[in-house]
């Protein structure tokens, strides 16, 4: 019994040591380790204990506890390392491993990629309805002050490059929404809609680098090229094919994406994943005048198209805006998290753009331009 409790003793003490030393090393290391917040929430604050707060005082102190622990990232890099080098395991339930170190998402309450690719999110008939109305009430809208409109769907990453998704997932279903919902409004309306999968899957046969980030849930600036190109063809602009001879493809620093954060190892996996740029096409001198990802993006280009356009965005525009900005005398695309109709006003284009990807395509049923 003695020696039992002895025994525990060494252990608290230990325990205390590591804990005390460990918040001296941080004292003086803090600045020079990682503490930046990958997991796209707010992190808890210390609570105050009160009589108000007596009895959930006990779990927010844990919560806090836990968020703001000393060398918190380096434990959970540490953590989903060992998961994802030594057993190929994704330790976030928001992240797939695939081969090959390509990276999906899968977030059920952010668009639901898993359902897309499988299919299980179909519309009903009275849904498609619902979407092609709204469209056509926006289209209206618009064609009444003499303004054109285009609705753009940007395919999700797990349909593309299905070839990497692990084998548990299946293929990818032929019938699923976005497509319903494409070939729904083509065939029943006269809307005007670009969704550039054959494009993009000419393009990856045809050049020898991915099209996609491996580490991100978006298109790099090889695809998001393709994506610009079908989108100024359906306004009368052509492009030339990514593979054609004029363009130039070079290949520039390492980098990871916003899956690869989420795992906290975005530093490990930067040999996964490089930059590209794309030359060769007309600039027409564009100047790029504004730039905010969560608000507006803004380009003039001299001798381009005299018609302006503005694009209400989600963030797969990030890896198109310079070629859309490169094309048309004045661009606007603004993050559709910002957007007003007071904005839309003051910009007064002539072409209207509604880019969503495929998982936020529902969205085509509520949007309202006023």
């Amino acid at each position: 019994m003695k020696e039992k409790k002895i025994g525990q003793a060494i252990i608290l003490i230990a325990f205390i040591i590591i804990i005390c030393l460990s918040k001296g090393i941080w004292f003086f290391a803090e600045k020079f380790l990682d503490s930046a917040n990958y997991e796209n929430r707010q992190m808890a604050t210390r609570p105050r204990l009160t009589l108000d707060s007596y009895d959930t005082f006990s779990e927010d102190y844990a919560s806090y506890f836990n968020d703001n622990l000393q060398f918190r990232n380096n434990l959970i890099s540490l953590n989903s390392g060992i998961d994802y080098f030594c057993f190929g395991k994704s330790s976030s339930d928001y992240v797939i491993a695939g081969e090959d170190n390509w990276l999906f998402y899968s977030r059920p309450d952010d668009g639901n990629p898993i359902s897309c690719y499988q299919g299980t999110n179909l519309y009903t008939d009275e849904e498609l309805q619902a979407i092609a109305q709204n469209c056509i009430t926006q289209r209206d809208f618009l064609l009444s002050q003499g303004k054109e409109f285009v609705i753009f769907i940007a395919p999700n990453k797990e349909r593309v490059y299905s070839e990497y998704m692990p084998e548990r997932y299946g293929q990818p279903a032929e019938n699923y929404a976005a497509l319903q919902v494409y070939n729904y409004l083509k065939g029943n309306t006269d809307l005007r809609v670009v969704y550039p999968y054959a494009e993009l899957m000419d393009a990856k046969s045809n050049v020898d680098q991915n099209i996609w980030y491996k580490t991100d849930t978006h298109w790099n600036y090889i695809g998001g090229y393709v994506g610009a190109s079908a989108l100024m063809k359906e306004l009368g602009i052509n492009m030339p094919k990514i593979y054609d001879d004029v363009i130039t493809i070079t290949t520039n620093s390492e980098t990871s994406g916003d899956l690869a954060s989420m795992l906290n190892l975005s530093k490990q996996l930067r040999f996964a994943d490089v930059e590209y740029s794309v030359d060769g096409y007309d600039l027409h001198d564009v100047e790029n005048i504004e730039w905010d990802f969560s608000g507006m993006v803004r380009y003039h280009a001299t001798n381009a198209d005299p018609r302006s356009i503005y694009v209400c965005r989600d963030s797969f525009s990030t890896h198109m805006a310079g070629y859309i900005g490169s094309q048309f005398a004045d661009s606007y695309l603004r993050n559709r998290g910002s957007y007003s109709y007071e904005d839309f006003v003051s910009c007064n284009p002539d072409i209207f753009v509604y880019e969503t990807v495929e998982r936020y395509v529902g969205g085509l049923s509520t949007f309202s331009i006023q």
